[in-house]
């Protein structure tokens, strides 16, 4: 992710992503307020808030990591970590940290942009409602996730964060164009004889190259297929799949309209 000024207001204003900047030292200079909300500390507040003390402490080395890979132009699209809460309690959030690449860069900090995951999933529900005595729930039917809601995708957000460049539009569809034929293509066969690791890694991926899109209702669809993935219930992450590969083709088709042609 490239710190452009256009794409810092764009940021700056999101009522939707996490987004913040700092100094050099770390404190930070402006934030959205998503971010505002999300984290409690206001506008006057938070320039006495260094950034790194919200992240939880495991996970800064890891986003260094993510940072230097793009940098190098590695395929790694998104990170996933944990940010402090309001309520105290560290929520998981998936996103970008930038940090600048050389001494000339324009920008003296860091700055991100980022969702927070909901972590609440079909399972979590019907472990709350399940019968004391455990007895057998019955079968899901294989469309039980399925939906005709058209697909949200807000790619004036995408533009604007871009600065309109329509080279970088295009290869930020191209990269998901690829991510999005190489996971579905194993979703489809994956469920055959499954292997947990593999699911999840295909999922964890394809969730991350969603949240590049700004598609918030694919993105819950990719984030409840990896929770089921991740509790190894991989009956109902099968049925899951069949709408993350109906809503990701769709998105697909309609980003590379929007952007390819």
């Amino acid at each position: 992710m490239q710190a452009h000024p256009a794409h810092l207001d764009a940021l700056s204003e999101s009522e939707t992503l996490l987004a913040w900047g700092s100094n050099s030292t770390g404190l930070i200079t402006w934030s959205s307020p998503a971010w505002r909300r999300f984290t409690g500390i206001s506008a006057e507040q938070q320039g006495k808030h260094r950034w790194q003390t919200c992240l939880h402490p495991e996970d800064e080395n890891a986003l260094h990591d993510g940072a230097e890979k793009r940098n190098r132009k590695d395929p790694e699209l998104a990170s996933e970590f944990r940010l402090l809460h309001h309520d105290g309690t560290f929520h998981p959030v998936l996103g970008y940290v930038g940090f600048p690449q050389n001494q000339s860069s324009s920008e003296t900090g860091a700055y991100a942009a980022c969702f927070e995951i909901q972590i609440k999933t079909r399972s979590d529900v019907a472990a709350v409602n399940a019968p004391e005595d455990n007895e057998p729930q019955p079968e899901l039917p294989e469309d039980a996730f399925l939906t005709d809601e058209p697909i949200e995708f807000d790619h004036q957000a995408l533009r604007d964060l871009f600065d309109n460049d329509a080279d970088a539009l295009c290869e930020l569809a191209e990269l998901f164009e690829t991510t999005c034929e190489e996971s579905l293509e194993f979703l489809t066969t994956g469920f055959t004889n499954p292997n947990q690791q593999d699911l999840f890694s295909t999922a964890h991926r394809l969730k991350g190259a969603v949240a590049n899109m700004n598609a918030s209702q694919v993105l819950e669809s990719c984030q409840q297929l990896e929770e089921a993935i991740r509790a190894n219930e991989i009956s109902t992450a099968e049925k899951l799949s069949q709408q993350v590969i109906r809503s990701v083709m769709e998105l697909r088709d309609r980003v590379k309209q929007e952007f390819m042609t």
